[in-house]
């Protein structure tokens, strides 16, 4: 060994540091930014080109602006709708959907007395989900718009809506935000899932089906307006993947322009542990609506030990067209103001609407791309000043990089 660095020591040395590189980025954190679910924590706006905010401060505004969402309980959840004033269709207003909610503390819209015609709330393993009926023109849907799907993608990646921010304390430990959700929408049916990180998160908030509504993404028993429950409840199939014969097969949403036929919907899964409750435990105020707020997820409270994020693009608007639904909508529905705490909440729940939706044939390419596989351990964060998580450190061990050049001086 002369102690000089040969041509092939420096090329080894070279795909040795590609690798490694190769091998952090393969397991890097997937999400960009995980904000605290407080106002002195989150940011006047998250994206660019955002229309509305996301430090929506307390209290109730009809006119607010609040793009974050709240999925916790039964009698505590939000939903996406218009800005108004005029109503529209979904795919028309995706990008700047506001937050109405059930309970008034955190700033944002709420969902008008009696629009709510039934509810269904489940808590399963991997997720929860909240669907139903209602009078949406409230929320300045239109019924001649057509529905559409709003989730944390978008065409641009900014989201549907642009800066949306989901968060749920209903994952035991504490309020914090859930970065997959996807979201149905149209002018008398809703649905919503929100799925805590995990390597389970991106399939089972999968929103790639943009175009087949809440029956075909989160199938469940029939809604029934007037009926207000909430359940535990066993993990829903894979939206989208077939078994037949042995063979697994996925379908995607652009084959129907090539003739292929929608398969039919998964099996509506198991519900147990039900309880009803009255529709006037959707209103009132929240006298704690930021207790317990966390930076912390899923993923580094130990809930999973890997998990793996896949990323949607697409040619086209994410909008699909809604049929007449079967359903009607008679329902009493009372409101009372009354205090509720949203960490007290026990209430699970279930189902999805009843609505059908018509499959619009378009030439629109969807295609999945797996992204990165998260590692055993906990992500090294990059926190700014106000704690925000902006993304891993790149930290390449000394030893490593020794080591390294040592094998280099040594061919």
């Amino acid at each position: 060994m002369n102690g000089r660095v040969g041509a092939n020591g420096w090329s080894l040395f070279a795909v040795f540091l590609l690798s490694l590189l190769a091998l952090v980025s393969a397991d890097a954190y997937p999400y960009s930014t995980t904000y605290v679910p407080k106002p002195s924590s989150l940011p006047e706006k998250s994206e660019q080109q955002q229309t509305g905010v996301n430090n929506c401060g307390t209290g109730s505004n009809q006119t607010s602006e609040c793009q974050n969402l709240y999925i916790n309980s039964a009698t505590d959840f939000c939903l996406w709708g218009g800005p108004g004033p005029a109503a529209e269709g979904v795919g028309s207003v995706e990008q700047e959907v506001v937050s109405y909610c059930t309970k008034s503390g955190r700033g944002t819209r709420l969902i008008p007395s009696g629009t709510l015609k039934s509810v269904h709330f489940v808590k399963t393993p991997n997720y929860v989900q909240v669907s139903g009926l209602g009078n949406f023109a409230n929320l300045y849907y239109s019924s001649s718009g057509g529905g559409g799907e709003l989730d944390p993608h978008g065409p641009d990646e900014l989201g549907n809506p642009r800066g949306g921010l989901v968060f749920s304390n209903s994952f035991g430990k504490g309020l914090m935000q859930v970065h997959e959700w996807t979201s149905f929408m149209d002018d008398s049916s809703y649905c919503l899932r929100a799925c805590p990180d995990s390597d389970m998160a991106y399939e089972y908030c999968k929103n790639i089906y943009d175009e087949l509504g809440c029956n075909f993404n989160m199938p469940t028993d029939p809604d029934h307006a007037g009926v207000f429950e909430s359940c535990e409840g066993d993990d829903a199939e894979i939206v989208g993947v077939y078994t037949t014969n042995g063979t697994v097969s996925t379908f995607y949403e652009s084959q129907t322009s090539t003739g292929v036929p929608v398969p039919s919907a998964k099996p509506a899964p198991a519900t147990s542990q039900c309880s009803t409750f009255a529709s006037s435990m959707l209103g009132g105020s929240l006298a704690h609506p930021f207790q317990k707020a966390t930076l912390e997820t899923a993923l580094s409270l130990g809930s999973s030990s890997s998990f793996s994020s896949k990323q949607k693009t697409s040619s086209s608007s994410s909008s699909w067209s809604s049929s007449s639904s079967s359903s009607s909508s008679s329902s009493s529905s009372s409101s009372s103001s009354m205090s509720s705490d949203s960490s007290a909440s026990a209430a699970l729940g279930n189902s999805s609407p009843t609505s059908s939706y018509d499959t619009m044939a378009t030439s629109r390419q969807s295609t999945d791309s797996m992204a990165s596989t998260q590692s055993s351990s906990s992500p090294l964060l990059n926190l700014d000043s106000k704690g925000h998580a902006k993304g891993p450190i790149l930290v390449i061990p000394t030893t490593i990089l020794v080591a390294a050049l040592a094998a280099a001086f040594c061919l």
